[in-house]
């Protein structure tokens, strides 16, 4: 992204930060469940997460240090703007990376091979960059085998489309969160609970979550008359050959 493109993103993010509120709790609520039985590595390497306007802090304070790699020359600085006094009360060391995610993956797992990894909110816009949707479809795929062995999760965006101009907070949290399964259909009364209407793009995030991994589905109204789905799931494949 341009410079001009990522301060309209981080003007955005911050003048929605009301509006986003139940977005961000669910979020959090999921960020901080685990697999049965799985214990918190760390290390946290987080892949994409810009400027963390919908991260938790509560769920950074887990780990002991968290590396953070996004191509976004701002991300560094706002990220500590947002969460900077939470490390810092925790004694967590944070690390920037500005470099694009997909590129440097393997440096990062390679440095840090215990780690956490979490691929924070930009697996679905791959298909802005790439302008394949072929290549998309085999670059997600080709995530799980890169993250074998590691505890890792995704948050990504399922859907997106029209719906209900409402944004206010009650408004946000009435649509709800659902729990699902990767590789199912998304559930008629999710479209419904936002008012869905025109034409919905399908951001083609399927391949990366294993079939059938328990997933929370998260509606997000990102501008008011405009929501995204959003799929998000951990997959504890520690263990894995």
């Amino acid at each position: 992204m341009s410079s001009a493109s990522d301060w309209h993103w981080h003007a955005r993010a911050f003048l929605a930060r009301r509006r986003w509120a139940a977005t961000r709790q669910r979020l959090e609520d999921w960020l901080l469940g685990l697999p049965a039985g799985a214990a918190w590595p760390h290390e946290l390497v987080l892949l994409g997460g810009s400027a963390g306007w919908m991260m938790s802090s509560r769920f950074l304070a887990r780990f002991e240090r968290v590396l953070l790699v996004d191509i976004d020359p701002w991300a560094g600085r706002l990220f500590r703007f947002n969460h900077g006094a939470a490390l810092a009360r925790h004694g967590v060391r944070l690390d920037v990376w500005q470099a694009d995610a997909h590129a440097l993956l393997e440096q990062a797992l390679a440095e840090h091979p215990a780690a956490c990894v979490l691929f924070d909110n930009f697996l679905g816009q791959d298909s802005i960059y790439t302008r394949d949707l072929q290549a998309t479809e085999r670059r997600l795929r080709a995530v799980r085998e890169r993250v074998r062995g590691r505890l890792w999760g995704s948050v990504h965006d399922r859907l997106s489309g029209p719906g209900t101009t409402g944004w206010t907070a009650a408004a946000c949290w009435q649509a709800g969160s659902i729990s699902a399964r990767a590789g199912e259909p998304l559930p008629p009364s999710a479209l419904a609970s936002v008012q869905a209407s025109g034409e919905w793009i399908d951001h083609g995030t399927e391949p990366i979550l294993p079939p059938g991994t328990p997933t929370r589905l998260i509606p997000w109204p990102i501008v008011a008359g405009r929501w995204h789905w959003l799929e998000a799931g951990w997959v504890d494949a520690r263990g894995s050959v």
